[in-house]
């Protein structure tokens, strides 16, 4: 666990299956993703989900997203490449997070995924109970189930252990299960206790033509630390407020530009107030994904103080704007970026600030490579294309497995969580079973309305557009042969 493995070949043996030969046939499947997290909420998961949902869609499937509503943002929304967005009128309990009773959203949900003929439910994060109830209800209706795990838990805080105990009953009859690095995969293992070969490894990826490197935006006569992330303990703004005034004593020509918002923000404030740095810390609070870049690229190093990371994508963006980077040396980390360019610290002051001196002088003495050849080496490494091509084989494997029967599911539950979580949870299980059935009894899939496909083999989207284009092309092109005539 503690052996580095190379960038860029995040690969399983259970996922070198999904990096073979392709599939004998073409075979299109209509997804749906479900998260709590998603737009106008910013952050990996909700970027995760939409790019991937692009690429998919840009390969043919048919893609929709369930999440929650987000203050006005209710019912249904199209966003680019007729990527349908169902915001249901679900509550949302903390952090974005849904309040979950297991009943209160499968009337909702199953009107999705009848409605849009849902044959791969992808739930994503288990952060998110919105995803969870997914899950157990698509087993319920006979759908297949994906799950893909951003985040790293701990083993020993109460939160930890009731969280791995939901994991468990989610992902016992889940027909496979997506981590976005080695140890992501090896904590999700170990939390939910499962059998390591239906478990890949796909990274996270970032679009390399968000993040380019503009060398005119720094300033040269001062060297600028970015940080960009939320303000909270787990991203170890604690460490960056023992930092800043370190090196700021060391380093007068040294800057600190912070992008975030979150409760550890007061932390940041005090250190600037006590050692009189507003001059030389500027606190951007809450950024948007489209100037994300714009704050980079002032930049000559991004620092990362994590104290816990499954995939840090955010380092990603920074090495493609061509910035020098340091980071915390925990979870994921040192598998996303070759070491060339990076520097792993310990998670303590001293080591991260031993870190930075060393960048710092090699800044300084010019020994650094320049901004536009490490963007050529970050922009192949991780690309959404490849994400979705992979996933894609998940898809196809998941579509050729049967989902357990009613009376297997209940065993593998009771065998798998424990005499006590495992008996109360199959009981959950025929209690969703008979409210599925009063509910199929009440409005059969029959008479449900059969939605519009806007993308997908029988997308409507690019048929219309194309129509359109069509349309208002037939006149220029008219024109233009009358001018090739006239020429002639």
């Amino acid at each position: 666990m503690g052996q580095r493995r190379r960038a860029g070949t995040v690969n399983t043996s259970s996922s070198q299956r999904f990096s073979g030969a392709p599939a004998q046939a073409a075979r299109k499947h209509n997804i749906c993703m479900v998260s709590d997290f998603f737009y106008p909420n910013m952050g990996g998961v909700e970027s995760h989900i939409y790019h991937l949902s692009q690429c998919l869609i840009e390969k043919g499937h048919k893609v929709v997203i369930a999440t929650h509503a987000y203050g006005r943002r209710k019912g249904i929304r199209y966003l680019t490449n007729g990527l349908k967005v169902y915001y249901l009128p679900l509550q949302v309990m903390y952090n974005q997070s849904t309040a979950t009773t297991c009943f209160h959203s499968l009337p909702l949900l199953r009107c999705v995924f009848v409605r849009e003929r849902i044959t791969v439910v992808h739930a994503h994060s288990s952060f998110s109970a919105m995803a969870h109830d997914a899950l157990f209800h698509a087993k319920t209706m006979g759908l297949n189930t994906v799950f893909t795990d951003h985040s790293l838990f701990g083993f020993a805080d109460i939160s930890s252990v009731l969280t791995n105990k939901l994991l468990t009953v989610s992902l016992c009859d889940t027909n496979h299960i997506v981590c976005v690095s080695y140890t992501s995969k090896e904590n999700t293992v170990l939390r939910a206790t499962l059998n390591p070969e239906i478990v890949s490894v796909i990274p996270n990826a970032v679009d390399p033509t968000d993040f380019t490197p503009d060398p005119s935006q720094r300033q040269d006569d001062r060297i600028t630390i970015v940080v960009i992330s939320r303000l909270v303990y787990r991203k170890g703004i604690d460490l960056l407020g023992g930092i800043i005034p370190e090196l700021c004593l060391k380093h007068p020509d040294l800057h600190f530009l912070i992008g975030g918002e979150g409760p550890k923000r007061i932390v940041l404030e005090e250190v600037r107030e006590k050692y009189q740095l507003h001059d030389r810390v500027r606190l951007l609070g809450a950024l948007e994904h489209k100037d994300v870049r714009g704050v980079l690229v002032q930049g000559h190093i991004f620092l990362n103080t994590s104290l816990t990371e499954a995939f840090c994508m955010a380092i990603v963006e920074g090495a493609s704007c061509g910035l020098q980077v340091v980071s915390t040396r925990v979870g994921g980390i040192p598998e996303v970026l070759p070491e060339d360019l990076i520097t792993l610290c310990d998670p303590t002051v001293g080591s991260l600030c031993a870190g930075l001196e060393t960048v710092i002088a090699r800044q300084r003495s010019g020994f650094v490579p320049s901004p536009a050849s490490i963007h050529a080496h970050v922009r192949n490494l991780y690309t959404w294309r490849n994400v979705a091509e992979r996933t894609e084989k998940v898809y196809d494997q998941v579509a050729g497995e049967g989902v357990l029967p009613f009376n297997r599911r209940l065993q593998r539950l009771r065998a798998h969580c424990g005499p006590v979580a495992g008996s109360i949870f199959a009981f959950v299980a025929v209690l969703d079973f008979l409210f599925l059935l009063f509910l199929q009894w009440l409005v059969p899939d029959r008479v449900m309305d059969i939605a519009v496909d806007a993308t997908g083999p029988h997308g409507l989207w690019r048929q219309e557009t194309s129509s359109i284009n069509r349309t208002h092309l037939k006149p220029a092109i008219k024109r233009e042969a009358e001018r090739e005539n006239i020429s002639q």
